[in-house]
């Protein structure tokens, strides 16, 4: 059973005990339960298809990491390899004198590599290559076990029965050992799986590498045995070397090539020139010179043991460009690995939290949010509709629990927007003067409070002050009905000639006041000589009222104040101003 059954479970057993609202709600709860249950099994499904795959990524970087540094252990061997062919010539060129000691400098370095290949083995044992062909090995021993006996078969030969054919044959069978060694390294490489990582590049760059250091080595040994014996050298081992130093330079340029610009580094960089410099410019120089002496028939300036000692100086850049190549793929490897742990715990920590959360929202929603909810419609239906009882709750269809919760609220809305509409019509009243329908001075005095929240705009709001001219003859004379048609007619008139953003007010019996902000001065002036002559012209014409009576009034207008009560006083002096000089004006 899983924990929303056991949730519904616990709730149908005690709703045995409740009463028939209780257990409607109950029903409302169980959705509301379901619905949360659905979605956290959505987070699960995008949450649990998130950590799988930074789950595989890790797994694909760290076996990338395995696999480089097997491929660097290999790559490893297969150098040693090459190299022992130094020492090699060097006990089969060497004269009598120095003979012993290069036995024992060849012996040294046998048992290195020897160390190697039992290194090598372990690793790749550990390093779980399922599909490595293990006959690989086997022969790399054997040719390189055939390739020693032919060196020290023809280190044992009496000094005279020595020729420049035989140590070229031990030559090739050296050759021959680091060829079944890269083998081994091929293979490697052909069954990784993490060859689609962002460090796949690598992989070539080992193989290549592996070449470029055996070329490096093959450039002497393939005039060694014929300058040892200060003979010609054939046509086939000219056409070998020229071979070799074309590869030489295919593979350098290529692994230039091969090494992304993110990863060309400073000492990258050294190194490359370095290899350029003295491998490149200079090594390669050596040999070459070695074979026009032979061309032309010209005596060696160096011996087979100076050659060998010579070279390897020489590609002892090419050496230090690889192991710098081998480490920087670990490290590059050690460095997704390491991003791809970090992604893979930062997915599952945030995939957990979020499911934590959901449930911990889920158990702290029944509480706090579901069960008002259902209390609140409860008290809801009450106050909504009080025919709205039992008998109209009781349908079979629990949908109908939701629907009267929402009928509810509908209800409860509508009388809410009335007494809205009511308040609103109230607060009109109190904002509205009774006779023109513009505001009164209530409306104003909030007005003021909004603008003096902005100490600024006092200073550019422009204020017009306005009454009625000989308002008091008007009562008088014509009556009070008259003088509220009067003041209806000049409302109106303002109204047409000002816009709805301004603000219009009667301020006491026949004064007005018009409030602009954002105007200037002589636009001011130009509106309120429209609004004085509109009034004038329209009452002259107007004998429906009284065939004597005409309606002007006189404004004062001002611009700009520290305050609202310095504004006030500026356009009250300006009403005088327009009052003195005989009613019927615009004054500033």
């Amino acid at each position: 059973m899983s924990i929303i059954d056991y949730i519904f479970f616990f709730f149908q057993n005690r709703g045995r005990s409740l009463s028939m609202r209780e257990v409607r709600s109950e029903h409302l709860s169980k959705k509301l339960y379901v619905a949360m249950s659905i979605i956290i099994l959505s987070l699960c499904s995008l949450s649990i298809p998130l950590m799988v795959k930074s789950y595989n990524d890790y797994i694909k970087a760290n076996q990338a990491l395995i696999e480089i540094q097997a491929l660097q252990a290999v790559a490893d061997l297969a150098n040693k390899i090459s190299r022992e062919r130094a020492p090699a010539n060097k006990v089969m060129s060497s004269n009598q004198q120095d003979f012993a000691k290069h036995v024992l400098e060849l012996k040294a370095y046998r048992a290195n590599v020897d160390g190697q290949m039992r290194s090598t083995q372990k690793i790749l044992k550990k390093s779980g290559f399922s599909n490595l062909n293990l006959d690989l090995f086997s022969q790399l021993e054997q040719a390189l076990a055939q390739g020693r006996q032919q060196v020290d078969q023809y280190a044992a030969l009496p000094r005279e029965q020595r020729n420049a054919e035989k140590m070229d044959q031990a030559i090739l069978k050296m050759f021959t050992a680091w060829e079944r060694s890269h083998d081994v390294l091929k293979d490697v490489i052909a069954v990784s799986e993490g060859k689609d990582t962002a460090i796949s590049n690598f992989y070539t760059q080992i193989l290549l590498l592996a070449d470029l250091r055996d070329q490096a080595g093959r450039a002497a040994s393939n005039v060694m045995a014929h300058v040892t014996f200060e003979q010609p050298i054939p046509e086939t081992n000219l056409a070998r070397s020229l071979q070799t130093r074309k590869q030489v330079m295919y593979l350098w340029e290529l692994i230039d090539t091969l090494q992304p610009e993110r990863d060309k580094t400073p000492e990258f960089k050294a190194l490359h020139q370095a290899v350029y410099n003295e491998f490149l410019a200079k090594g390669l120089l050596i040999v070459e010179r070695l074979m026009n002496e032979s061309i032309y028939h010209r005596p060696y300036y160096l011996t087979g043991t100076q050659l060998t000692e010579v070279i390897v100086d020489k590609f002892t850049t090419v050496v230090d460009l690889q192991n710098y190549l081998l480490k920087y793929s670990v490290e590059k490897a050690t460095l997704e690995k390491r991003k791809a742990k970090n992604v893979l715990l930062t997915t599952v920590s945030i995939s957990l939290v979020s499911i934590i959360a959901a449930l911990f929202t889920m158990i702290y929603a029944q509480k706090r949010v579901f069960a008002p909810l259902i209390q609140a419609r409860e008290i809801l239906l009450d106050l909504s509709n009080s025919s709205m009882r039992s008998n109209d709750l009781e349908s079979k269809d629990q949908s109908a629990n939701v629907h009267s919760l929402f009928t509810a609220i509908q209800q409860l809305k509508h009388t809410l927007q009335q007494r809205d509409a009511l308040e609103f019509r109230l607060k009109n009243i109190a904002h509205l003067d009774s006779l023109t329908g513009v505001a009164n001075r209530y409306a104003l005095n909030e007005y003021i409070k909004l603008l003096e929240n902005q100490p600024t705009q006092f200073s550019e709001t422009c204020l017009m002050m306005m009454d009625i001219d000989y308002f008091k003859q008007v009562n008088d004379v014509h009556g009070h009905l008259v003088g509220d048609q009067v003041i209806q007619f000049v409302a109106e008139k303002l109204k047409d000639n000002i816009r709805t953003s301004d603000l219009l007010v009667r301020y006491g019996g026949d004064e007005f006041i018009v409030l602009i902000e954002n105007i200037s001065m002589e636009r001011a002036l130009k509106i309120a000589e429209k609004i004085r002559c509109e009034i004038y012209e329209a009452a002259s014409m107007d004998s429906t009222r009284s065939p004597d009576l005409s309606v002007t009034i006189s404004i004062g207008v001002a611009i700009g104040a520290a305050s609202w009560t310095e504004l006030l006083e500026k356009a009250d002096r300006a009403l005088f101003q327009a009052k003195e000089q005989g009613k019927n004006k615009v004054a500033s």
